[in-house]
């Protein structure tokens, strides 16, 4: 008996590498399922850091499509604001024009009946006005023709006289033919029905 417990099975040299073998082993074993842990999870925290990253960028997508819309909008509200300007400007302008025209005609009517005048055409183009008409003699058309530039401060050219009868030419009816320039004109015309309210 004293033999069998001096025995020890592990102090034989086969049995001791087998022993080793099997403590590698299982060592190995550990490490290996410990490095499939931490792989698994770094991967996990991968994935949720990715999953972060994209929420992020979507969001930032988002309020940066937003952005975009709204500078689209305020683009086209100043395009639309620009045009209804640029519409309200011209048609400012045109009634401006349409006012001095109709004080021009009221003043060349007024005056034209006060000298004894017969108006026949009366024609804005080019920047020119034509004023077409009757007088009853040629010293009545001078007297209108010198009285009207005076009175509007524009010269008034002469452009043709005719005679409408045979006989004496002093007595004789004209037909004549105006130019001014337009809207130069216009813009010094008041009516003589005005001129005379203003008058002190």
């Amino acid at each position: 008996m004293g033999l069998m417990a001096d025995f020890n099975l592990l102090h034989f040299p086969t049995l001791d590498r087998q022993e080793t073998w099997r403590r590698q082993w299982h060592s190995g074993w550990m490490g290996v399922a410990f490095g499939f842990v931490l792989a698994g999870c770094w991967v996990q925290w991968q994935i949720i850091e990715t999953d972060k990253l994209q929420q992020a960028l979507h969001e930032l997508q988002t309020r940066l499509n937003e952005r975009q819309r709204q500078a689209q909008l305020h683009q086209q509200a100043a395009k639309r604001n620009q045009a209804l300007q640029q519409q309200w400007t011209q048609l400012t302008q045109l009634q401006s024009r349409q006012h001095v025209w109709t004080l021009f005609q009221s003043s060349l009517l007024e005056d034209a009946q006060r000298l004894g005048l017969s108006l026949q055409r009366l024609q804005v183009e080019a920047g020119r006005i034509d004023i077409q008409g009757q007088a009853p003699t040629a010293q009545a058309m001078s007297h209108a023709l010198q009285h009207l530039s005076e009175r509007w401060g524009q010269p008034l050219r002469l452009v043709s006289m005719e005679m409408m009868s045979v006989g004496d030419a002093a007595l004789s009816p004209v037909s004549f033919a105006w130019q001014a320039n337009w809207p130069g004109l216009g813009d010094t015309v008041v009516p003589l029905t005005q001129a005379k309210q203003v008058k002190p």
